[in-house]
């Protein structure tokens, strides 16, 4: 199965590339021929010099088909592999001991298009090629490539690191969740998982401040399981498109009137929960 891709775009981006990251071919370790690249989240101007060292080194880049779009301008006419977004999906597990029906069905569709995949990577790298995949945000923190760390862990695999969307967030809101008059740790957190205790729940009854990456869940969702552990009045804040310069927005409120507050939601926002939101360290006792 063919993944393989050319994109052509024009000179000027490469330019800028090339004054960012230096004209000459970007020194990579010899040893290491794949490499998971952390993009950061919203605008380009958000990757980092090693992501953008890397990619310029890499021979054949790996990515989402939005992402190659979004970082065209980076990945110039690198030869390029664009992927489904299901491969992490039950990775690891047999279909036999899926449950969910519909879960079964689709592992039983993926699979094969997983396999062809790894035999790909697995074959560019036998050739001498440098790999680069690239994901959003930080591919550490519920990044859906983290899992070719495992399947291709003989291939001597190295992360870059990037902004994960739970700084771009903090950077919109020009709050820190660490700091507040009654706690100094954030949970990090998602949409609750089958099969996973540390249900939203839960945790809210720690009475930490939290942050909740959203990944299209619903929000109502969000909203009533935060209810278990907090005070109607606790304060919230939604950011939306955190680190896109044009369209981040931040809404606040309590999680008593947050839902009044918000209608469109985008794909991409956080949620934040906790004393935070609205602490001052001026004044304080």
């Amino acid at each position: 199965m063919k993944f393989r891709h050319n994109i052509c775009i024009p000179v000027v981006f490469l330019a800028l590339v090339c004054l960012a990251v230096g004209c000459t071919q970007a020194k990579l370790p010899a040893d290491t021929k794949l490499f998971l690249v952390g993009m950061g989240p919203g605008d380009p101007d958000l990757i980092t010099v090693r992501a953008l060292d890397v990619i310029k080194g890499a021979d054949v880049i790996v990515c989402f088909e939005k992402s190659r779009d979004k970082y065209a301008s980076v990945i110039g006419s690198k030869t390029t592999i664009t992927a489904p977004h299901g491969f992490w999906h039950n990775y690891g597990k047999k279909i036999s001991d899926i449950k969910d029906c519909k879960a079964a069905e689709q592992e039983k569709a993926i699979a094969p298009k997983r396999d062809a995949f790894i035999k790909e990577v697995r074959s560019l790298v036998a050739e001498g090629k440098v790999v680069a995949v690239l994901d959003s945000g930080d591919p550490m923190v519920y990044g859906p490539w983290a899992w070719i760390l495992e399947e291709l862990e003989d291939l001597n695999p190295s992360v870059v690191p990037g902004l994960s969307c739970f700084n771009a967030a903090n950077a919109a809101m020009k709050k820190s969740p660490t700091i507040s008059a009654s706690t100094k740790s954030v949970i990090l957190s998602a949409n609750d998982w089958k099969g996973k205790k540390d249900t939203i729940d839960k945790l809210a009854k720690v009475g930490a401040s939290m942050a909740l990456f959203t990944m299209r869940a619903e929000f109502d969702y969000f909203i009533e399981k935060l209810k278990a552990g907090y005070p109607l009045d606790t304060p919230v804040a939604i950011v939306m498109h955190a680190g896109y310069k044009d369209k981040e927005k931040v809404i606040t409120g309590t999680l008593g009137d947050i839902s009044g507050k918000i209608k469109d939601r985008p794909f991409e926002y956080m949620i934040y929960i906790g004393d935070f939101i609205t602490y001052k360290q001026k004044g304080r006792q």
